[in-house]
C-alpha cells in the first residue's frame, strides 16, 4: 500500500505475425530417406545423401534452382510404386468402342483389327503387339468381348454391337523399363534393374568389339549429354548412372562400331493413399503455404487434395495443394494428349487446388537435360515472388532451365489455360518460355480462379486471425453507448494493424481494405462478426496497342494546333 506499482501493458506493439509466405512442402518418391519423415532443406543441402535420386530430388533441383535466395523447403519422402502403364484406346473406325485394363507386365505397341465383321461370339480378330508389323492368326472374339493381349497384362474388351471389317483399336503397354530400340546391326543388348528416376538411356558403341574390348559411350538424357569413352567391363555388365538400372552386353557375337540403343525409363509413381500417408505427420508439425505433390495426378487425386486443403482451412491452416498432371504415352501426340487432360479437368473443381502442365526438357547444374513436369520450376518461382504477383510476370524473366516441346502449339497452351491448367507459352520477339495465367481448379464463378489471389487472401486470413484472438475473451465494451465499446474498437485496430502491414509491404501486397464491425451484434449470444473487403493488386493480363499513322504537316498532325 501507499507505493508505486508497476505494470506491463501487452498487445500495443504493432506487431502482426501469422504469415507462412514463401515455405512449401514437396512430397514424392525418391531412393533414400524415410517415408513421410519432413526434411528441412536449403540452397546448401546435400539432396544425394539424404534423398538419393528419384522424382523428389528432381524438383527439389528445379525448387532450389528457380526459388530465390532463400526457400523455405520441407521435402518429404513418399513409398512409390514402379512406374508403368496401358494407355487409352486409339480406335479407328465407325464400330463399337472397347475399353483396356490390366496391368503393365511387357512393353508392347498393340493393335487390334478386326478381321471379318459380325457381333461378338462370330467376329475375329487378329492382334499385333509390335505397332501393326506383325499379326497373330486372326481368332473369333468370345461373347464377352475380352481379348487377352499374350504377356502383356493387358485385356481390350469390346463393346457390343456390330464389329466392322478393318477397325483398329491401338494402345501401349510400358514398362519401368521401357523396349530397347537399336539402331545398327549389331546383337540385341538387355535392361535390367530397378528404375528410380527418368531417363532416356542411350548407348553409343565407339568402336566394334566384345566384352574387355570394344567402347562405348552413354547418355542418360536422350543424348544431351554423354559420358566419356569406356572400355565393356569384362563382365559385360555397364551400370546406368544412379539410374538403378545395368546394361547387359553378350559374350557373342561382337557389338558394332556406330549401333546405338535407346531405351526409355519411367519414375516410380505415388499412389495418392501413400502421399495421404506421408503428408500426415509433418502437416501436424509444420505450417507451409501450400503442399507441391510430385507426380502424375488426375482427378481421383484432386479430390483427394482438395479434401486435404479444406480439412486444413477448417483447422484455421490455409493451405492449398499444387499438382502436375501426367506426361505423354507413347502412342499419344500432344494433340490427344490435351484431349485427354481437358477431359480429366472435366471430373474435379476446387478453389485450393492447382495443376501444372507445363513439360518439357529440364536442365540442372550438371548438364543433364531430362523431360519432365515443370511443377518444381513452377513452385521454385512461386517461393522467390510476394503473394500478390503472378508468377507469369514478363519482368521476372523467362524459364530458363526449361524448353517447350518443338510441336506444343500456341492453341494447346489456350486449351488447356481455359480449362484452368498452369502452363508455359512463348512470346513473339522473346526468347525462352514463359509462365502463362497460374489458375487454379476453381469453377468460373470463383473470385479465386488465380494462385496469387489465393496467396493473396489465405496470407491476409492468416494474419488477421492471429490478430484477432488477442481480443478472445476480452471485454467487449458497453455495445449501447457510443464510444464505450473499447474491446470492440481494439478488435478492429489489431485487424486493420495486421493488414496494414500487407499494404505498407514493399512490394504493395494489397491495395487496401476496409474492416467493418456492424454495430447492434449480440455479443453474448453469437460473438462478433468482422466483416474484411481485401482491396488486391490488378494483375495486367492483356494489353491492347492502337496504331494510327498520320504525315508530318497534314491536318491530322497532332503537332500543329488550330489558333482560333
Amino acid at each position: 500500500m501507499g507505493d508505486v506499482l508497476e505494470f506491463l501493458v501487452n498487445g500495443t506493439s504493432g506487431l502482426a505475425p501469422g504469415g507462412v509466405e514463401g515455405t512449401a512442402l514437396i512430397a514424392g518418391v525418391c531412393s533414400a530417406g524415410v517415408a513421410g519423415k519432413g526434411y528441412l532443406l536449403g540452397k546448401e543441402s546435400d539432396l544425394g545423401a539424404m534423398l538419393g535420386v528419384g522424382p523428389l530430388v528432381d524438383r527439389l533441383q528445379d525448387i532450389f534452382a528457380t526459388g530465390g535466395q532463400n526457400p523455405v523447403v520441407i521435402a518429404v519422402p513418399v513409398e512409390g510404386l514402379p512406374g508403368g502403364y496401358i494407355s487409352s484406346i486409339m480406335h479407328t473406325g465407325t464400330g463399337p468402342d472397347g475399353v483396356v485394363t490390366g496391368t503393365p507386365v511387357e512393353n508392347a505397341d498393340v493393335v487390334v483389327e478386326i478381321a471379318t465383321a459380325g457381333a461378338l461370339g462370330t467376329v475375329e480378330a487378329k492382334v499385333s503387339k509390335d505397332g501393326g508389323a506383325n499379326f497373330e492368326a486372326a481368332a473369333i472374339v468370345p461373347v464377352d468381348g475380352q481379348i487377352s493381349i499374350g504377356a502383356t497384362g493387358a485385356t481390350l474388351t469390346l463393346e457390343t454391337g456390330t464389329h466392322v471389317l478393318g477397325d483398329k483399336y491401338e494402345f501401349a503397354v510400358r514398362n519401368p523399363i521401357g523396349p530397347v530400340k537399336k539402331t545398327g546391326t549389331g546383337p540385341d543388348i538387355t535392361i535390367t534393374g530397378t528404375g528410380r528416376s527418368a531417363a532416356q538411356i542411350i548407348l553409343g558403341i565407339v568402336s566394334a568389339g566384345g566384352r574387355n574390348d570394344a567402347t562405348y559411350q552413354l547418355s542418360i538424357d536422350g543424348g544431351d549429354s554423354w559420358s566419356g569413352i569406356s572400355t565393356v567391363p569384362v563382365d559385360g555388365v555397364i551400370v546406368a548412372g544412379t539410374t538403378g538400372v545395368s546394361i547387359t552386353i553378350l559374350e557373342n557375337p561382337d557389338l558394332v562400331a556406330g549401333d546405338m540403343y535407346e531405351c526409355e525409363l519411367m519414375p516410380p509413381v505415388p499412389s495418392i493413399s501413400a502421399v495421404m500417408t506421408a503428408l500426415e505427420k509433418p502437416l501436424n508439425l509444420y505450417d507451409i503455404e501450400f503442399v507441391h505433390v510430385v507426380g502424375p495426378s488426375d482427378a481421383v487425386d484432386w479430390a483427394a487434395m482438395g479434401a486435404k486443403a479444406e480439412e486444413l482451412w477448417n483447422k484455421h491452416r490455409p493451405t492449398y495443394f499444387r499438382a502436375e498432371t501426367r506426361l505423354p504415352h507413347a502412342n499419344e501426340d500432344l494433340n490427344d494428349w490435351v484431349a485427354a487432360m481437358v477431359n480429366d479437368r472435366l471430373g474435379y473443381s476446387h478453389n485450393f487446388v492447382t495443376v501444372c502442365a507445363a513439360f518439357g526438357e529440364v536442365s540442372d547444374v550438371t548438364g543433364k537435360r531430362v523431360k519432365r513436369n515443370w511443377g518444381g520450376l513452377l513452385s521454385g518461382r512461386v517461393l522467390s515472388i510476394p503473394v500478390q504477383r503472378a508468377a507469369g510476370r514478363v519482368l521476372d524473366g523467362p524459364i530458363s532451365q526449361g524448353s517447350l516441346p518443338d510441336d506444343f502449339t500456341e492453341s494447346m497452351q489456350i486449351i488447356l489455360e481455359s480449362n484452368d491448367y498452369v502452363t508455359a507459352k512463348h512470346y513473339a520477339g522473346l526468347p525462352g518460355a514463359y509462365w502463362g495465367d497460374s489458375k487454379t481448379l476453381a469453377d468460373a464463378t470463383s473470385d479465386f480462379q488465380y494462385e496469387e489471389v489465393l496467396r493473396t487472401v489465405f496470407k491476409a486470413v492468416r494474419k488477421a486471425r492471429i490478430a484477432a484472438l488477442k481480443s478472445m475473451y476480452d471485454e467487449a465494451g458497453d455495445l449501447a453507448l457510443e464510444g464505450n465499446a473499447t474491446g470492440i474498437g481494439y478488435l478492429k485496430a489489431n485487424i486493420e494493424n495486421a493488414l496494414n502491414t500487407m499494404v505498407a509491404a514493399v512490394p504493395q501486397e494489397l491495395a487496401g481494405h476496409v474492416v467493418g464491425i456492424p454495430e447492434n451484434q449480440d455479443v453474448v449470444n453469437n460473438g462478433v462478426a468482422a466483416l474484411m473487403k481485401l482491396l488486391g493488386i490488378p494483375i495486367i493480363r492483356e494489353i491492347k496497342l492502337y496504331a494510327n499513322y498520320a504525315y508530318a504537316g497534314s491536318a491530322f498532325d497532332p503537332r500543329l494546333t488550330t489558333v482560333t
